[in-house]
C-alpha cells in the first residue's frame, strides 16, 4: 500500500502519517484492514464490571451480540478485507457458539476467512472453527472433534455415609435437578432425557461440519470416532487445510486478501484491527430519541430485554465479580418490560433469556408481565440463548413467538423443591439443636427433621398444583392441547431442535432471528433499519438518580426526558454493573423450575 514511499527520507514517520490520517478520516477503521478475533472463550452473554477481565483483556471484553453483530456489519463494510480468528475454545455452550458460528459464516460467504489454533480442544471450539473458509493447526496439536458426553454427579451415598437425608418432591420423572441428592446413578428417564439431548447436539454438528468441509455426514462421524486426530490425519480427513504456525496463518491471509509476496508484519502489510476496537468504532450511538418534529418521522424502536442468571423473588442483580454471579429478579424484569411497553416509540419487545430457572414465584411474576405487555399491544418475541429451561422456559411461553437456537437447552417444565436434613450429622460431631414453635408447621422447613406425614402431603399439593398451572400455561401460550404439552413436559429437557419439533419453539436461531422477528409482528419489513434500546438500565444509574415510583418512566413527559437522559448516560456507563452468573445448586424452603 505504500510501497512508493520506501527509499525516501522519514519514509516510515510519512508512512505512518498517512495510515494515521486514513484511518481518521474513516472514523478509526483504517481501508482495507482484517480483522482479528481472539476466541479463547465465547463472549459472554452480559457484560459486567470484572477488574480482572478488563486487564486480562486491555479493555471492557466483548459480548455475544456485539460481537454477532460486528461481524456481521464487517461483510458489508468496504474497509474491511478479511477476518482471522485465533479458535481455542476448551469447553462453551452450544447456543452461543451458534450465533458467533453463523455470524462466521455469513462473513466467509462474502469475504476471505482463516481460522487458526495451537490445537482445537474439543468438539464445539473445531464446530465453530469449520466455519471460516480455510482452517489451520500448529503441527504439534490434534483436532478434538470426539462427540458429546455427559458425566452426572450423585452424592447419595456420600451424604448417606455423612449422616444426611435428602427428602424431595419433583413433578416430572425427568426432572433431574435434586437427582443429584437422591440418586446414586441415572434413572432410566434422566438417561433417556441426556442421551437424547447429547444425540441432539451431535448431530447437529456433524451436519455443519459436513456442509462446510464438503463432506459426507458418515464421514465426519467415522472421523470423530477415531478422534482427537493428529495432524496427519486431519488433514487428509479434510478438517484441516494446512498445518502452519501463527506467522504463516497470518501470512496467508495477506495472500487471500491480495497483498502477495508480503510480510504480515511489514509496513506494507493490509492495517489489522482488533474485532472489539471496530465493534465499538462501528456500533450505532446510543443518543436518545427525542419525539419527533412535526412532519417528520423517527426510526422505530426494538427493546431487548435481558433476563440473564438465575431467576429470583425481588429485584435480584450482580453479584461482586470474580467471586460471584448475578441473578435474575422477577421484579426487575417485569419492570424493565413495564418501562419498555410504555416508551411510544418501541414497537416491540424482545424478551433475551438466559437462564436455568429458579423461583417459582419470580418466574410467575415475569410470565405475568409478558402477558400484560402482549394485551396492551406490544408484540413480544422471547429469544433463548444458551439455556432456557424450567423457569427460563416459563417466562418464555407466553411471548407472541419463541426463537431458540438449534442447541439451547430448553423445555424442562416441571417442578422440584426439598431439603437437605442434618439432625444425625449432627448428632454424631455433638452439635445439639432444639425448638419451639407457635404453630405445627412454623419450622416445616428446617434442616434438623424431616417432614412430618401431613407436611409432605401439603408440600406435594402445593408441587401438583405449580405443576399443572406450568403445564396449562404451556398449553394456552403455545396453542396446544393439555396432553400434548404433558407429553413433552414432566420436567424433560430438550434442544432448541427438538423442542422445535414438539410445538415447544416457533422458530430456529439467534438473537438477529429474533429481532426480525419483532419486526414483522410490529409490521414492519425484516430489513427495516430499527433502533435498539437495552433493559433493564443500570444499577449504579438508578443509584445516581432514584426513581420516584414504580410508574414507568416513559408515562409522564417529564420523567419521559429524564429517561432518555438517562439512557444517554446509560450508554457510557456501558451496563457496567451486569455480570455473568453461575448457577445455585442448593435451596430450601422454595419451589423452584
Amino acid at each position: 500500500m505504500f510501497s512508493f514511499l520506501s527509499g525516501l527520507p522519514g519514509a516510515d514517520e510519512l508512512r505512518n502519517l498517512v495510515r494515521k490520517v486514513d484511518t481518521a478520516r474513516h472514523h478509526g477503521v483504517p481501508s482495507g484492514c482484517v480483522l482479528e478475533l481472539d476466541l479463547l472463550s465465547v463472549p459472554a452473554e452480559t457484560g459486567g464490571f470484572d477488574p480482572f477481565a478488563i486487564i486480562a483483556s486491555g479493555g471492557r471484553p466483548l459480548i455475544l451480540r456485539e460481537a454477532v453483530a460486528a461481524i456481521h456489519r464487517a461483510a458489508e463494510d468496504p474497509r474491511v478485507e478479511g477476518l482471522i480468528a485465533r479458535v481455542q475454545i476448551p469447553a462453551a455452550a452450544a447456543g452461543p457458539i451458534q450465533e458467533l458460528r453463523e455470524a462466521i459464516s455469513a462473513f466467509s460467504d462474502e469475504k476471505p476467512s482463516l481460522a487458526w489454533a495451537e490445537t482445537y480442544p474439543g468438539t464445539l471450539s473445531y464446530y465453530l472453527a469449520s466455519a471460516f473458509r480455510e482452517v489451520w493447526m500448529q503441527p504439534s496439536g490434534t483436532v478434538g472433534l470426539v462427540g458429546f458426553a455427559t458425566n452426572a454427579l450423585f452424592l447419595r451415598d456420600a451424604l448417606d455415609k455423612a449422616g444426611i437425608e435428602a427428602q424431595f418432591v419433583a413433578r416430572g420423572e425427568y426432572k433431574s435437578a435434586a437427582n443429584l441428592f437422591t440418586q446414586d446413578r441415572y434413572t432410566d428417564a434422566h438417561r433417556e432425557a441426556d442421551s437424547r439431548l447429547i444425540e441432539s447436539l451431535h448431530s447437529q454438528v456433524v451436519q455443519a461440519v459436513a456442509e462446510s468441509r464438503h463432506l459426507e455426514p458418515d464421514v465426519v462421524n467415522a472421523l470423530a470416532d477415531k478422534a482427537p486426530l493428529m495432524r496427519d490425519d486431519a488433514v487428509s480427513g479434510g478438517l484441516i487445510d494446512r498445518i502452519g504456525f501463527r506467522d504463516e496463518a497470518y501470512a496467508r491471509m495477506c495472500n487471500l486478501v491480495g497483498a502477495r509476496d508480503v510480510s504480515p508484519d511489514d509496513d506494507d502489510a493490509p492495517p489489522r484491527l482488533y474485532l472489539s476496537r471496530y465493534a465499538r468504532a462501528t456500533a450505532p450511538k446510543p443518543t436518545p430519541q427525542l419525539p419527533p418534529l412535526p412532519g417528520r418521522k423517527t426510526k422505530p424502536t426494538i427493546a431487548v430485554v435481558t433476563l440473564h442468571g438465575p431467576i429470583v423473588s425481588g429485584r435480584g442483580g450482580p453479584g461482586l465479580l470474580p467471586l460471584g454471579g448475578s441473578s435474575a429478579g422477577g421484579d426487575t424484569i417485569a419492570a424493565a418490560l413495564r418501562e419498555a411497553a410504555a416508551d411510544d416509540s418501541v414497537a416491540a419487545i424482545v424478551l433475551r433469556v438466559d437462564s436455568p430457572g429458579g423461583s417459582v414465584t419470580g418466574s410467575e411474576t415475569v410470565w405475568r408481565e409478558v402477558n400484560r405487555v402482549r394485551d396492551g399491544g406490544t408484540p413480544v418475541v422471547a429469544s433463548m440463548g444458551a439455556v432456557a429451561a424450567s423457569g427460563g422456559y416459563y417466562v418464555s411461553m407466553g411471548a407472541d413467538a419463541i426463537v431458540a437456537n438449534a442447541g439451547t437447552i430448553t423445555g424442562s417444565i416441571g417442578v422440584v423443591t426439598g431439603k437437605l436434613i442434618a439432625r444425625e450429622l449432627k448428632g454424631r460431631i455433638g452439635v445439639g439443636s432444639d425448638s419451639v414453635r407457635t404453630n405445627p408447621n412454623a419450622d416445616a422447613w428446617s434442616i434438623n427433621q424431616p417432614f412430618t406425614d401431613e407436611q409432605k402431603a401439603h408440600v406435594e399439593a402445593e408441587a401438583d398444583m405449580f405443576y399443572t398451572d406450568f403445564v396449562e400455561r404451556v398449553a394456552k401460550g403455545r396453542k396446544l392441547s393439555v396432553e400434548a404439552v404433558d407429553a413433552v413436559a414432566r420436567g424433560r429437557v430438550w434442544t432448541g431442535a427438538d423442542a422445535k419439533e414438539r410445538g415447544l419453539v416457533d422458530e430456529l436461531g439467534g438473537l438477529r432471528t429474533a429481532i426480525d422477528r419483532a419486526k414483522v409482528l410490529a409490521g414492519l419489513d425484516p430489513d427495516a433499519d430499527v433502533r435498539l434500546v437495552s433493559y433493564p438500565g443500570s444499577s449504579l444509574l438508578e443509584f445516581l438518580r432514584p426513581k420516584q415510583s414504580s410508574q414507568p418512566a416513559a408515562a409522564s413527559l417529564p420523567d419521559a426526558l429524564g429517561a432518555l437522559v438517562g439512557r444517554s448516560v446509560l450508554g457510557l456507563v456501558d451496563q457496567a454493573e451486569r455480570s455473568f452468573s453461575g448457577v445455585n445448586a442448593l435451596w430450601l424452603g422454595e419451589y423452584r423450575f
